[in-house]
């Protein structure tokens, strides 16, 4: 109700029942509200009524009928201006009701009626209002943090004043931690919540929450959990706080803690509210947010495929919340689909511009796409309008990592023995080492870079060697790749050597590539201890349906020196067959065949081979924390291979491996091989060592 100006006849009202009659000097007032006609209150003719009217007003906020008290002291008010019970009262009870800034301009109107408390507590209510409408949608999409930022000034400002209470000025740290949380200010969040906790400060649920979610953005999860575990206990109905504890052991890898807690969370919602008097049921959106976090954490546990059936359903329900559209866009960036997660970020855009997660995520997979340029200045866009956001800051790593230098070193020692006369086409032993090191990306195109390789075998009695050093040069735009790389050969006798690779991205499902190369590198060593090289082209396909599985395909011809044609064609494909957190098992299958066109060449040279193989791979994560992790890998393989001339073998393998990333950027693979080859009917056992290291993104 807007107030009038005073009326003249509530001067004339009887002055001896005026609280405010032993005033000498009467304060400006606010105008007085009109009379409520249908009110049904008794006009304040007297002390007595106007006693009785305070006592009804009390017994209603106690029995938190708001609206009623405020009723009645806004009739008291109306019949004189003057009553400072009233007028203290009424200003109380709107900042029960939430009216937390008109409460506080009229205690600034008139606060010789207010005790300090009252005072300090008006004045807190107002900034904790502030803070709560800072953390809303931002008045200004530019500066989002505004307001935020000049709640935050005046909870500072209020801590300047010595006349405070000691609860209220507890009240204002405690406030702090809400306005400081939300500005990104994780670490000031941290030092004030656990110097409250050292003064034995009794903290409530709305400043645990805060510290646990400023825990967590420090990759701190232990410690959010302890907070964020008494919150709950504290307040059990705030859905929002139970979600970020599921977060903090989800950050633990505790997914069997977090996905049954967050599956529970989403039962315990109806997906309707149904009201008493209600034309119609309202959509329970607390159950939706619930069940959002529910489908991301499963996707968090690499199980994709549930995470999507999740997540359509909910963009059925809600196909206009930018919130949806960007949670399916970064599903589709995790299943490998980057275009399709483009049009879903572009599609919680257009909903919302300011969606910041779908801003983020565009980033990444423009990059995916090839469109350096876009990428590039989106992330700009981002920088400037969330320069302190950690998620931001994120991707501003991730983007130095993608645009940065690049590189690999490899290297693989085999021991192989072998029952044939002629021996292993690998000699008795082997060595392999390759390297490539990139510049950082060049006008968002290229890259220059020096490559090279050794490979060497041991045969009875000489070692054979090939050894290479180069330049090459990478073009990358768009949906094309392209790399020339020329060398200088060092072994077995000074030549040269180059190859050409090309790829087209041709959608998030399909990939092909072809190459072209004098002097191959996979030319058999045992050729070359006869003499001889080999130049070669190739093409092939990758298709990646999803996350779940891909086939790569390969055609190669390989000309050698002395006038031999060869021929390979090669599949490779893998399929989800387990998924859990820490554990995915694929089914491996592979095919394989070739043909010489010389049957008297000083090396293995099958007329006709082929070999088809089926295997099991087992993928566990030994242990994450955020970026870094422990991964292993077992893989176990067999089929038969056939030679002509030579008849049908089995042959098994087996190899294990890990992968070790003790930071984004920085990845070490090695491991171990075991395999029974057969060449020329003779069966061969073969043991091998890989290493790599691999920098970049």
């Amino acid at each position: 109700m807007r107030p009038l100006r005073h009326k003249a006849l509530a001067v004339l009202l009887p002055l001896a029942w005026s609280p405010a009659f032993a005033q000498q000097v009467a304060p400006a007032l606010p105008a007085a509200p009109t009379p409520l006609a249908s009110s049904g209150l008794p006009a304040v003719s007297s002390r007595a009524v106007r006693d009785d009217l305070i006592a009804s007003a009390e017994s209603a906020r106690k029995d938190e009928r708001w609206i009623d008290a405020l009723a009645i002291y806004e009739h008291l008010l109306a019949a004189d201006p003057r009553d400072d019970v009233a007028y203290r009262m009424q200003a109380i009870t709107l900042a029960d009701l939430g009216a937390s800034y008109r409460a506080d301009e009229l205690r600034a109107q008139w606060p010789s009626v207010f005790a300090d408390f009252q005072r300090d507590r008006l004045q807190g209510d107002r900034v904790a209002r502030a803070i709560g409408w800072g953390m809303s949608y931002p008045e200004n999409a530019d500066d989002p943090n505004a307001e935020l930022r000049r709640a935050y000034d005046a909870v500072r400002e209020l801590k300047t004043h010595p006349e405070r209470t000691n609860w209220e000025k507890t009240r204002l740290r405690m406030d702090s931690l809400m306005a400081t949380n939300a500005l990104g200010m994780y670490q000031e969040t941290i030092d004030e919540f656990e110097a409250l906790k050292r003064e034995g400060v009794d903290l409530p649920a709305y400043a645990l929450g805060p510290a646990g979610d400023s825990y967590l953005a420090l990759h701190r999860p232990h410690d959010a959990q302890l907070a964020l575990q008494r919150a709950v206990e504290l307040n059990p109905s705030d859905i929002d706080t139970q979600i970020l504890l599921a977060y903090a052991y989800l950050e633990q890898e505790r997914f069997d803690i977090a996905l049954p807690m967050m599956q529970k969370l989403v039962e315990s919602q109806p997906a309707w509210i149904q009201r008493a008097g209600a034309e119609s049921d309202q959509a329970n959106w607390r159950r939706y947010r619930a069940e959002m976090t529910y489908a991301q954490m499963i996707s968090f546990g690499d199980d994709n495929a549930r995470a999507q059936r999740i997540i359509e359903q909910l963009v059925r329900i809600g196909p206009n919340r930018s919130s949806t559209q960007a949670a399916m866009g970064s599903l589709m960036y995790r299943r490998g689909h980057p275009t399709a997660a483009l049009e879903r970020y572009d599609m919680a855009l257009t909903l919302d511009p300011r969606n910041r997660d779908a801003e983020i995520g565009r980033v990444s997979a423009l990059f995916e796409t090839g469109r350096i340029d876009e990428a590039i200045e989106a992330n700009r866009q981002v920088q400037l309008r969330y320069p302190k956001n950690l998620h931001a800051q994120r991707l501003q790593h991730e983007v130095d990592l993608r645009v940065g230098p690049i590189g690999r070193i490899g290297w693989v020692h085999g021991r192989n023995d072998s029952t044939s006369a002629n021996g292993s086409p690998l000699g008795t032993q082997d060595y392999r080492f390759n390297f490539e090191t990139w510049t950082p990306l060049i006008h968002n195109r290229w890259r220059l870079g020096i490559v090279g390789d050794t490979v060497d075998a041991r045969f009875v009695p000489d070692v054979v060697r090939y050894r290479r050093i180069g330049g090459a040069v990478d073009y990358r735009f768009g949906q094309f790749g392209a790399r020339v790389s020329a060398y200088e050969v060092q072994e077995p006798r000074l030549d040269g050597a180059w190859t050409v690779d090309g790829s087209w991205y041709l959608d998030d499902t399909w990939t092909l590539r072809a190459s072209v190369a004098d002097n191959d590198v996979d030319t058999t060593l045992q050729a070359r201890r006869a003499g001889f090289k080999a130049n070669s082209a190739s093409i092939g396909a990758s298709w990646r349906p999803s996350d779940l599985g891909a086939i790569d395909m390969r055609l190669k011809h390989l000309r050698y020196s002395d006038g031999n044609l060869r021929d390979q064609a090669s599949a490779f494909g893998r399929w989800r067959l387990y998924t859990s957190p820490h554990l995915m098992i694929e089914g491996l299958g592979s095919g394989w065949w070739s043909r010489g066109s010389r049957n008297d060449a000083p090396y293995f040279n099958p007329s006709h081979d082929a070999m088809v193989t089926a295997g099991l791979r087992f993928n566990h994560m030994i242990w994450r924390h955020y970026d870094a992790y422990l991964r292993q890998r077992l893989d176990i393989e067999a089929g038969p291979y056939w030679q002509e001339g030579y008849g049908t073998k089995w042959v098994p393998s087996v190899a294990y491996r890990q992968e070790w990333r003790p930071a984004q950027g920085h990845t070490f693979e090695y491991g171990v091989s075991w395999a029974k080859p057969v060449y020329d009917g003779g069966r061969e056992r073969r043991i091998a060592y890989e290493l790599a290291y691999r920098w970049g993104f």
